[in-house]
């Protein structure tokens, strides 16, 4: 059929928060409707940028606190999917250390990945749109479902965003 386009991999870009867990319905929906498998990805931001306030620190202890991340982070984010994406054909886990946006959409670009799922805040959120989110929106080269969370006050809220020239 000519103008529809293919959702072989969906991600969804979680830290675990509440907010996160609201997409789950769409990441579900989505993935069902489409036969998709489900990339779930934790960006946890690097520490590495940090300005040494207290002098220099050997990286020795950063890095096996990243390590210890990594670690905990990718149990946890196993124990959330096999609770709620048991029934998704397929899913994989990520855990990445960077700049969360950055991160994202390099995802995006090197698993080929075909529509984004997030929330519209993490776990920092004070406003209607986190600044990840709407950096992911206005950004991604692939189309972006905003799930509402808590408290959706505002109805603009929960969207889907598909850039123009897609």
């Amino acid at each position: 059929m000519e103008g529809t386009r293919k959702v072989e991999h969906l991600l969804w870009p979680n830290d675990l928060s509440e907010c996160s867990e609201k997409a789950i319905a769409y990441v579900r929906s989505l993935a069902k409707r489409y036969g998709a498998a489900v990339h779930v990805l934790y960006v946890a931001e690097g520490l590495a940028h940090h300005e040494p306030w207290y002098g220099e620190f050997g990286t020795s202890h950063v890095d096996r606190i990243i390590e210890y991340q990594i670690q905990v982070m990718g149990q946890r984010l196993q124990q959330f999917c096999s609770k709620h994406l048991k029934d998704c054909a397929t899913y994989e886990t990520t855990v990445a250390i960077g700049n969360p946006a950055r991160k994202i959409l390099e995802y995006i670009d090197e698993k080929k990945i075909d529509m984004v799922v997030m929330c519209r805040k993490g776990k920092t959120g004070d406003f209607d749109m986190g600044s990840v989110a709407q950096k992911i929106a206005m950004t991604a080269p692939v189309p972006v479902v905003i799930a509402p969370g808590e408290n959706n006050n505002n109805k603009n809220i929960g969207v889907i965003h598909v850039r123009a020239d897609l």
